[in-house]
């Protein structure tokens, strides 16, 4: 729809007649005629008249009409012109805002999708350690692995101590494990009642954890979200 024909269309949708409208307006109606029939522009003051007359806004009056295909006409009324300037602005911070966002779901989505892969905030490896018994004030932490060693073989009696000694830590010993996701290194002590108690890594297991399915799974959908905005926001960009 053109200019004159949306003239036409809003004074013919509130019962007025060329005449009527161009009395209250202050015009010809010849002149009103002509602006119908596109054969010639208002004033902006006219054009001021017409919308005060018409009791509309210039945003009413322009949403029957294509403004991109008869932006040239349109631009030669100064309080459109203006209006239309400040309708592309603004589109276009909210164009430009759009494509934040879709950029900021695309590094979220790769962000997340990397998280859930390395498996570095939702570790899927779990340490084993062990501790064989409580180690007493003055012993060697490794007490139980090397009481062997403190026997001197070379005296007389080494064999009875060393079944004595047997005896002792076997009834001494009372094995703990401790499972964490924490790697505490190879070997660290703990105080407990009556001395230390020392644990050494056991081994390594690996468990599956469905939060790291879900991290990828998040991380595919921002990144496509996102992905899909950013293309959108090119294609309207384009019709601005």
């Amino acid at each position: 729809m053109t200019l004159g024909q949306q003239i036409k269309q809003c004074r013919t949708a509130r019962g007025f007649s060329q005449p009527e409208l161009a009395e209250m307006v202050g015009i010809e109606q010849s002149y009103l005629s002509k602006l119908e029939n596109d054969k010639s522009i208002p004033s902006n003051e006219v054009f001021r008249s017409l919308l005060n007359a018409l009791s509309i806004s210039i945003s009413q009056f322009l949403e029957a009409i294509d403004s991109d295909k008869h932006r040239q006409q349109l631009n030669q009324i100064p309080d459109l012109e203006a209006f239309l300037s400040q309708q592309a602005h603004l589109n276009l911070k909210s164009l430009r805002r759009f494509l934040y966002i879709a950029s900021a779901l695309i590094i979220l989505g790769i962000t997340t999708f990397y998280s859930g892969f390395s498996k570095q905030l939702f570790s899927e490896k779990q340490y084993q350690y062990q501790s064989l018994g409580v180690v007493l004030p003055g012993e060697p932490l490794d007490i139980f692995s090397s009481w062997r060693r403190t026997i001197d073989s070379s005296a007389p009696n080494s064999r009875s101590i060393r079944e004595k000694k047997n005896i002792e830590m076997t009834m001494r010993s009372d094995s703990l494990f401790l499972l964490t996701t924490d790697n505490k290194s190879q070997n660290f002590s703990v105080d407990v009642e009556g001395g230390k108690r020392l644990y050494f890594l056991d081994k390594e297991i690996a468990v599956s954890r469905q939060v790291n399915a879900w991290l990828q799974l998040f991380g595919i959908l921002f990144f496509t979200t996102g992905v899909v905005g950013f293309a959108l926001e090119r294609r309207l960009y384009k019709l601005q």
